[in-house]
């Protein structure tokens, strides 16, 4: 049989392997030793112990409201129900608030998001800009997304 996918929350040997592959697949320069300091807020998917998947989140945003920084799975693990189980663990972490977060207005992430109930508040352009390179083909619009709870 196939070895199991892991799940757990980030630890410090984990952020070499983030932050290879949030520069491979979001923007340069980004750092995740931040998001330790929020472990229970987080998940990191592992196969025989190599990075597929990571999700954070930041608790207190604003008065009753948590906040998903980041939530992704490996091109190649898509489709498997990955980041599915990683969005409904961080909305089971935060019962009672509010949960939000940016989307490129082109992600089919969209539509995940709205099958967990997440409703569109706002759409906001040029939101990616400060963090993708010039030359990118990435959408730079965002949906500003919230989960009312």
């Amino acid at each position: 049989s196939p070895p199991p996918i892991d799940y757990c929350y980030v630890r410090p040997q984990h952020i070499p392997s983030l932050n290879t592959l949030c520069r491979e697949f979001f923007w340069p320069g980004i750092d995740l030793s931040e998001c330790l300091q929020y472990p229970d807020f987080s998940c990191v998917v592992l196969f025989r112990k190599i990075v597929i998947g990571f999700s954070f989140m930041v608790p207190d945003v604003k008065f009753n409201e948590a906040y998903i920084s980041f939530i992704f799975t490996h091109p190649e693990w898509r489709r498997a129900g990955i980041a599915k189980f990683m969005l409904y663990h961080l909305i089971q972490t935060c019962m009672g608030k509010d949960v939000t977060l940016h989307v490129s207005a082109t992600n089919s992430a969209m539509l995940m998001y709205q099958k967990f109930g997440f409703k569109p508040e706002e759409f906001i352009l040029d939101f990616y800009d400060k963090y993708y390179p010039e030359d990118s083909k990435e959408c730079k619009h965002a949906f500003f997304l919230r989960l009312r709870r």
